[in-house]
């Protein structure tokens, strides 16, 4: 089995730093890698939203004025179907 496969069956979570720093690899070619391996349904990309509470509608918001709050959206992988 391919090393980054195994490193996702071993591991609850990891991050994509330790991941290349672990492979000795670039962060892009192991999100590649992990594009691939989810399209042969070895992992699944999970894409978390985090409004810290925040509607996005600066309309009903009482707290920033006219600043507008940015949120990154979280991903992270998990173990697919075919691994487990």
């Amino acid at each position: 089995m391919d090393e980054l496969l195994s490193i996702m069956l071993d591991s609850e979570s990891i991050s994509m730093p330790e991941l290349a720093e672990k492979l000795n690899m670039t962060e892009a070619f192991i999100y590649a890698r992990l594009e691939r391996y989810e399209q042969l349904g070895y992992v699944k990309r999970v894409v978390e939203h985090s409004g810290g509470g925040c509607s996005g509608s600066c309309g009903s918001c009482k707290g920033c004025g006219t600043h507008k709050l940015e949120f990154k959206p979280s991903v992270y992988w998990i173990r697919g179907e075919r691994l487990k």
